[in-house]
């Protein structure tokens, strides 16, 4: 019994490396010569740029993994002030609460909103399957904590509208501290005091080290195998490739897509077409990230924390900024700040779109009035689209996921970020635990 993998991205990866842990055979397809999909890090003289993901929180899995890899090393912590995020209001920046009980010495909610949202503890629980997260968020903290927080963090994370992005898909853990403690600052108190913080890092030389060390590992990737068509005959998989390959003849008995939804919809329109059909419809907006360097000393900020958000009610260019440089060293001259830059996303798309050099200018624009920044321009700049940016989990996205649970009875699974959430820990873990439902899968599994 054979497994087919097709991209790898980290969760491709991933699976990978952990069927081949369990001795499982499998054969991973990249169509380009890198892998990581999202995640890489660009070297450009002194600078360390990231294009995707800027760090990753450590997760069992995580810390299990990079052991094993032995990248333990490469490991760079967060500074110790990375943990103060702030947010714009009213043209400056306000820190945000670092913990729901530190709202009452931040100036970031009114009394009002500060009383409202002590109130939740009394608010009873409520189970609606397609509750939208402002509307989770008003049930149980009223309408003051949507602009400033509600929306500025979705936006950092998904790039989404809150309007329009399920509870329940997005951000599960709620919805089961309400259910389990009956309110979200009750379970977040019984958290804290449970676990461990989890910390923020990255590596030394960029977060491409993860999925180079992961590929390094693997005996059967297969880079430059563009997949151009999935058949089925007799049960089994055939996967054809763009130019001759040794494993066109190959069949497989379970096929495993770790592809973007867009690209998945293409390989399924003739094997799977309602599968094909339910993928298009998931949605994914522009991004933009751009990268500005500036003499220190021409900035007046002291860029004290991991970065800030802008709320969709300040009407700014950019979704927010990480201050990288304040965050990880080494990723420019020690004389030099990095400011790494979101523009787009699902709220405002038409700016990710902008021309190049108009969307570089305006990014600088912003950060010299909004950071006090004295120079006429960066002393080096970088843009980077995403066309397609970070999956939407909204009402378009529960048909595929119906579908996809329903295909693992063909023996078809999937291994991406649409599907297992978007977190890098969350796509490693989810491909631990689908390593471990293929293996029993196998003929070895079922004979013990």
């Amino acid at each position: 019994m054979r497994v087919a993998i097709v991209g790898a991205g980290i969760s491709g990866l991933a699976l990978g490396y952990y069927l081949q842990k369990r001795g499982v055979p499998y054969d991973l397809f990249e169509a380009s010569t890198q892998v990581g999909g999202n995640m890489r890090s660009l070297k450009v003289g002194d600078y360390l740029l990231e294009l995707g993901p800027n760090s990753l929180q450590c997760s069992p899995e995580l810390d299990e993994l990079i052991r094993e890899l032995k990248l333990e090393q490469e490991v760079l912590p967060a500074a110790t002030h990375s943990h103060n995020r702030f947010v714009l209001r009213n043209g400056t920046y306000q820190q945000l609460p670092l913990t729901p009980f530190s709202l009452l010495s931040n100036n970031l909610f009114s009394w009002k909103t500060k009383y409202r949202i002590l109130q939740e503890k009394n608010i009873p629980p409520a189970d609606y399957d397609y509750e939208t997260i402002s509307q989770f968020f008003e049930r149980r903290f009223g309408t003051g904590v949507l602009d400033y927080a509600v929306h500025p963090l979705v936006t950092g994370m998904y790039a989404g509208d809150p309007g329009k992005l399920l509870l329940r898909k997005a951000f599960p853990q709620l919805k089961e501290l309400e259910q389990q403690y009956g309110s979200v600052l009750k379970g977040l108190a019984q958290e804290e005091k449970s676990t461990d913080r989890r910390e923020v890092f990255s590596f030394v030389s960029g977060m491409h080290t993860l999925p180079e060390a992961i590929a390094e590992k693997l005996i059967s990737l297969h880079t430059e195998h563009q997949v151009e068509m999935i058949t089925r005959s007799a049960g089994k998989y055939v996967i054809s490739c763009s130019s001759p390959s040794d494993t066109d003849a190959e069949e497989y008995d379970l096929l495993v897509l770790a592809l973007p939804a867009y690209r998945a919809a293409e390989l399924l329109h003739y094997t799977f077409p309602g599968m094909a059909a339910a993928l298009q419809n998931i949605h994914y907006p522009p991004l933009a990230i751009v990268h500005s360097i500036y003499n220190r000393r021409d900035v007046s900020n002291s860029l004290d924390g991991f970065g800030v958000l802008h709320p969709k009610a300040e009407d700014t260019f950019a979704a927010g900024s990480i201050w990288s440089s304040s965050v990880f060293s080494g990723r420019c001259r020690p004389h030099e700040v990095l400011f790494t830059t979101f523009v787009g996303g699902v709220q405002s798309a038409q700016h990710a779109l902008a021309e190049r050099t108009v969307l570089m200018q305006q990014v600088h624009n912003e950060l010299k009035e909004l950071h006090g920044i004295a120079a006429d321009k960066p002393n080096f700049q970088y843009a980077h689209l995403w066309e397609h940016s970070i999956p939407q989990y909204d009402m378009h996205i529960e048909d595929a996921h119906n579908i996809a649970q329903d295909l693992e009875a063909e023996g078809m699974f999937i291994a991406a970020n649409w599907y297992n959430g978007v977190s890098v820990p969350g796509c490693i873990r989810a491909a631990k635990e689908l390593a471990h439902k293929i293996n029993l899968k196998m003929p070895h599994a079922l004979n013990s």
